[in-house]
């Protein structure tokens, strides 16, 4: 598996813009409990990009109902722990579930912005 550093330069990029942008308004407005659970929610976002980008790479040059099946069970995968995660993070470390929801749909919606540009950018490459 080749991995694509520009597109991890990207996410690296994206986060760093993420975090400068949300920085003063958490650091100012928001309590202990709800910066911990923004901070949870873009961890486990970012664990979720990272493990969709790996399964990309890893069925990209196979056929494509293999690909399909790689990506969109990781897809299912990876949801499943996502929600795990979040169950986790609620009922056992008592997080802000409000700020740990929203944040984590601001970062999925991220996410899968770069998921489509990788996409894309894979497809345009193979043609």
């Amino acid at each position: 598996m080749k991995i694509d550093r520009a597109f991890l330069k990207l996410v690296l990029y994206s986060w760093i813009g993420v975090a400068a942008i949300a920085a003063y308004p958490i650091a100012n407005y928001a309590s202990a409990q709800v910066t911990e659970s923004v901070v949870a929610s873009g961890l486990a976002s970012l664990i979720n990009l990272l493990l969709g980008y790996v399964f990309i790479e890893l069925g990209f040059h196979k056929s494509n109902t293999t690909f399909l099946k790689v990506v969109l069970g990781g897809t299912v995968l990876r949801l499943f722990l996502l929600m795990a995660i979040v169950v986790l993070l609620i009922k056992v470390y008592q997080f802000h579930s409000l700020s740990l929801m929203i944040s984590l749909l601001l970062f999925y919606s991220l996410n899968l912005v770069l998921e489509i540009y990788l996409l894309q950018k894979k497809v345009s490459l193979k043609s």
